[in-house]
C-alpha cells in the first residue's frame, strides 16, 4: 500500500518536524536514514520504510499522533506510537514502549532498526554502555516476536554482533 512517494513525504514530514535537533553532532536526519537503511539490508518497505522516518516524531516533536495518523494513515501511526516511549524516565519510556511493541508485533522489526542503528553509531563513544546495559532486558522483553521470521532473527544477530564489539 505504501509507496517510495510515501517515504519521500515521510521524509520532509520528518525534516519538518525535527528542525534543528541533532543526532550527536549530524543533523538528525542522519539517524532517520540509518533507521531506513537497515530496514532495507533485511528488505523492508511499506509502512515499516515510511514508519523508519517517522518513528521519533511522536517523542521528540510537537507532532501528535491525530496529526500523524491524519497523513499517513492508520498503520503507520500504529508503528510511530507502538516505538514511543512515554514517561519521566528512560526506564519508564522503555517500559511503555515494551508494553506497546508487544500488542503489535510489527512494531519489532522498526524498534530493532532504530536500536541497530542507535547501537552501531554508538561504538567508540559513552552511549554503547547504555545500550549494552539494556540489552538483557531489551531482548528478554522483545526477542520472543516474530522468531519464525528470518530477517527478523538475522537482525538480533546483528544486533548481538554490534552490542558486543566493546563487550
Amino acid at each position: 500500500m505504501s509507496s517510495g512517494g510515501d517515504e519521500l513525504t515521510a521524509r520532509s514530514y520528518a525534516g519538518v518536524a525535527h528542525g534543528d535537533q541533532k543526532y550527536g553532532v549530524q543533523p538528525y536526519s542522519s539517524h532517520l536514514a540509518a533507521v531506513r537503511a537497515v530496514l532495507d539490508d533485511f528488505g523492508y518497505g511499506g509502512d515499516l520504510g515510511v514508519a523508519a522516518w517517522l518513528h521519533d516524531v511522536l517523542e521528540d516533536t510537537h507532532v501528535t499522533r491525530e496529526e500523524l495518523e491524519s497523513t499517513f494513515g492508520l498503520a503507520v501511526t500504529e508503528l510511530v506510537w507502538a516505538v514511543t516511549g512515554t514517561g519521566s524516565s528512560r526506564m519508564d519510556r522503555n517500559e511503555d514502549m515494551y508494553r506497546k511493541v508487544v500488542r503489535y508485533p510489527l512494531a519489532v522489526i522498526l524498534k530493532l532498526a532504530d536500536r541497530i542503528a542507535n547501537v552501531e553509531a554508538s561504538v567508540g563513544t559513552h552511549w554503547l554502555s547504555m545500550y549494552q546495559g539494556e540489552h538483557a532486558e531489551f531482548r528478554a522483553r522483545l526477542g520472543g516476536s516474530l522468531i519464525d521470521e528470518d530477517s527478523v532473527v538475522r537482525m538480533w544477530s546483528r544486533l548481538d554482533q554490534a552490542i558486543n564489539i566493546a563487550g
